[in-house]
């Protein structure tokens, strides 16, 4: 049976403070009505806590609009930043600097908590090792843990939930009978540049964590600050023309009206955290292996198993030696095929199934209805809406989607877990300070971005006194 819990305090009083703050587009009041107790998602939900802990939190100002929308709404927010791109977005308010050895975390955390009496943490992405120490302490001392991350529905919407996200979503918990009917989804609101706009901010954040790596020396991203991870990101440009090139001819056959029956495999990026932490696998080549082995051996003569690359994953890996190699030992050269850029819809309406570890692309394969599987700890991989026998049998007896079933799950999802915004392009979201000479700004960003990279690239030489004067003119002028 499906538990719904509500977190917070005091709930009463502060849901009633919100009433006047209902110009932020990306928030919808909670709305019970007609969903027998599954709370509408939004950021209302953090606003009932009356001291709030960021911690890490997306590229980019989305957390400084939060915490503008939060103080708006009378409460106190304070923030923990742990590298320079933290202190290039987020630089007013409460703000402790955790500069320190990880493994001095915990106690500088706990001593926050108790000594500023927070009441909710929110984090983005449950995995990293700092949000998974905060979520154990949280539990400890009964504080809420809320957690942003991309959004299981794209594009337009962002995922908040209570407790975790993926695999660790309360939503892996549901029973599919159990499932509160809730109405369709409204017409959403759209936003346009989301993704140049994420990659200009996630340029800018490296570039603030490659100019303060002193103050920060202990800190290790996932992604390392530096040059080379700027080369990957351009590399990833470079390929994405060559590879359309490339691959326009074996688009053209799956996209045909007479395409050969076939298989999509959904990779994700090579260090995603949903496969280190909820998969039998450890790299992603393991589980190409272990895919294609399946469908050499088991899957109907005449299908072809179609491989698609991770976007975002363009720049830093190339599979095709493994695919290649794990095609001819197992003898299915001729019935693999390894691609990049194509349209990922398209390729849904022609496809006999989906494999993928734990992907969001399996929601949009049922949507578009597609069989799924997934191998590996998945929120939505429950029974009568993926396939729930083995790889070796998916090939050939994957069932039809129950649309009926998936609609009302996705309904649901929607409801609960979802939020109409984009944490790079919602500029409703705590709307920031009047901007003024966005011309200059941007010449100025630009500049401290050209000079970021020099700094890198002769990281020998100590270029902070050169720096520190851009980087304060780029902190007035990006507001």
């Amino acid at each position: 049976m499906l538990m719904f819990r509500e977190g917070g305090h005091d709930r009463g009083s502060n849901h009633a403070a919100l009433s006047g703050h209902a110009r932020t587009g990306a928030v919808e009041h909670a709305s019970l009505q007609g969903s027998r107790g599954l709370e509408r998602a939004g950021l209302h939900q953090l606003a009932r806590y009356q001291h709030v802990l960021l911690l890490q939190g997306p590229n980019g100002p989305f957390f400084a609009r939060l915490r503008n929308y939060l103080e708006l709404a009378g409460r106190r927010v304070s923030k923990v930043n742990f590298n320079g791109g933290d202190d290039f977005f987020y630089r007013r308010g409460a703000i402790e600097r955790f500069t320190q050895p990880m493994p001095a975390w915990e106690a500088f955390l706990r001593k926050l908590l108790v000594e500023q009496r927070i009441d909710a943490i929110v984090v983005f992405g449950s995995s990293r090792r700092h949000h998974r120490i905060a979520a154990r302490l949280a539990k400890e001392l009964e504080i809420a843990f809320w957690v942003f991350e991309e959004g299981y529905v794209r594009p337009d919407y962002i995922t908040l939930e209570e407790g975790g996200v993926n695999a660790d979503s309360p939503i892996a918990a549901w029973e599919l009978d159990s499932v509160p009917a809730v109405p369709r989804p409204a017409q959403k609101r759209h936003f346009t540049h989301a993704f140049a706009k994420m990659a200009w901010y996630s340029f800018l954040y490296f570039g603030g964590g490659i100019t303060r790596r002193m103050t920060y020396p202990h800190y290790r991203h996932h992604k390392p600050f530096g040059f080379h991870e700027i080369a990957l990101w351009l590399r990833a440009a470079y390929r994405k023309h060559r590879y359309r090139a490339q691959e326009r001819e074996i688009k053209a056959r799956l996209l045909a009206d007479n395409h050969p029956p076939f298989f999509l495999v959904a990779l994700q990026v090579y260090n995603d955290s949903q496969i280190r932490v909820h998969s039998p696998w450890r790299r992603i080549e393991d589980f190409i292996e272990w895919t294609i082995y399946s469908f050499a051996n088991n899957a109907p003569a005449d299908c072809l198993l179609v491989i698609k690359h991770h976007p975002m994953d363009r720049g830093h890996t190339n599979y095709e030696r493994a695919i290649a190699d794990c095609a001819a030992r197992f003898g299915a050269t001729d019935r693999v095929v390894y691609i990049h850029d194509a349209h990922l819809p398209s390729l849904l309406h022609r496809c006999s199934g989906l494999i993928t570890v734990n992907s969001t692309t399996g929601l949009q394969a049922l949507y578009h209805r597609v069989p799924v599987i997934a191998l590996g700890r998945c929120f939505y991989a429950k029974p009568g809406i993926t396939y729930q026998g083995s790889l070796d049998r998916f090939w050939s007896e994957c069932p039809p989607v129950d649309t009926r079933a998936f609609t009302r799950f996705r309904n649901g999802l929607i409801h609960g877990s979802q939020v109409n915004s984009s944490f790079y392009a919602d500029k409703s979201v705590g709307e920031l300070t009047q901007r003024h000479h966005r011309f200059w700004r941007r010449c100025c960003q630009l500049a401290s971005a050209v000079g970021l990279v020099v700094v890198d690239a002769y990281g020998g030489l100590d270029f902070a006194s050169m720096t520190r004067w851009v980087s304060a003119v780029v902190v007035s002028l990006v507001g």
